[in-house]
């Protein structure tokens, strides 16, 4: 599955091992993430969005966060920088082989 952030608005809990994002249309807990990065994404030329590549399955997936507050001035601020630093302490899991 490919999350698009700018598709969906929800919650995003991080925890020690795995992340979590809720909306009302899903609920995805990414536990095997591979790499974590921040950077431009796609059309969006004005923000910054963290991309979490993970294993789901099997299969390699990503999914991108921005933090949206304050109608998308909070990842302005630093808000979606704060997002790519706590996601990046999630242990991350080396591919086997």
């Amino acid at each position: 599955m490919n999350l698009l952030a700018y598709r969906d608005v929800g919650h995003l809990t991080i925890n020690e091992s795995s992340i979590e994002f809720k909306s009302a249309s899903r609920s995805v807990v990414i536990s095997k993430i591979r790499n974590v990065s921040y950077g431009r994404q796609g059309r969006d030329f004005m923000n910054k969005w963290v991309k979490v590549e993970y294993e789901e399955g099997g299969v390699l997936a990503t999914a991108s966060f921005a933090d949206g507050n304050m109608l998308g001035w909070s990842g302005i601020f630093g808000g979606t920088r704060r997002i790519f630093e706590a996601i990046n302490r999630v242990p991350k899991v080396v591919p086997a082989g």
